[in-house]
């Protein structure tokens, strides 16, 4: 996929704090942002969010190799949210071989260790060892349905965005598997209220926005944003190229099993 714009009237930006004018953009936006960056800080990320409180419409293109990924207070649980379901059904089964097994274990328990004596004496009889082994294997069978109960889970999760948003396999990613899937994202586009657009090397994040020397141009010729959000919505729904689902991320982020 490529797209070749021509003759388009720009204002051309380099240097530091190359993202300044981007941010306060996002902060006047009324009706929508769409942001395309393969890096993402979580302080930026508040942005998107406070703005989608205000009723600013988001959507979002972006790799799994996200900055605030890699600590404690994920900004990203913003974005993906996780849902508990609880299987009712399983959950009664659980209730009801959990306490089987602890009554077949304290029952048939009790009673072997009444026979105990009797198969330990020196005149050892038949019937004692029969109801001894009997007993001790219905309390070792209530002990491994004990068990199996333990292992049940009856609930599962489910995750959901709270706007459109497209994660890309990284080639960065710590499992070996993924890069092989990699889309290698590396574009940087912003796209406010259909009416301006920026583009050039600005990852949105705090370093790139504010202390790295970056190129970007501000653009606002109509025809050439229509082309830019066209590109956009091919990444963001097209689903042919490869991505990361909301649900495979969600369990990744949450790192459920």
């Amino acid at each position: 996929m490529s797209k070749e714009i021509n003759t388009i009237v720009g204002d051309i930006y380099i240097g530091k704090g190359a993202g300044k004018m981007i941010i306060e953009d996002m902060l006047r936006a009324k009706r929508s942002i769409r942001v395309m960056s393969p890096y993402l800080s979580a302080g930026l990320v508040d942005i998107l969010l406070e703005r989608l409180r205000f009723g600013v419409h988001i959507e979002l293109v972006t790799s799994d190799d996200i900055e605030d990924h890699k600590h404690a207070d994920k900004n990203c649980y913003h974005i993906i949210k996780q849902h508990k379901h609880v299987d009712e059904e399983l959950k009664s089964k659980k209730q009801f071989l959990h306490w089987l097994g602890i009554g077949l274990m304290i029952v048939f328990g009790l009673l072997a260790v009444t026979r105990l004596s009797g198969v330990l004496s020196s005149s050892i009889e038949l019937p004692d060892v029969v109801q001894f082994s009997l007993f001790s294997g219905l309390a070792l069978i209530g002990r491994f349905i004990w068990k199996h109960a333990e292992g049940i889970r009856f609930w599962y999760y489910s995750y959901s965005s709270l706007f459109p948003i497209k994660v890309f396999y990284s080639y960065f990613s710590r499992k070996k598997h993924d890069r092989s899937k990699a889309f290698n994202l590396h574009s940087k586009l912003y796209i406010i209220d259909d009416s301006i657009a920026y583009l050039g090397s600005v990852n949105f994040t705090r370093s790139g926005c504010s202390f790295n020397h970056e190129t970007r141009i501000r653009i606002t010729d109509p025809e050439a944003i229509r082309e830019l959000k066209q590109e956009f919505s091919e990444l963001l729904w097209n689903d042919h190229y490869n991505h990361r689902s909301v649900d495979e991320w969600g369990r990744e982020l949450y790192e459920t099993e």
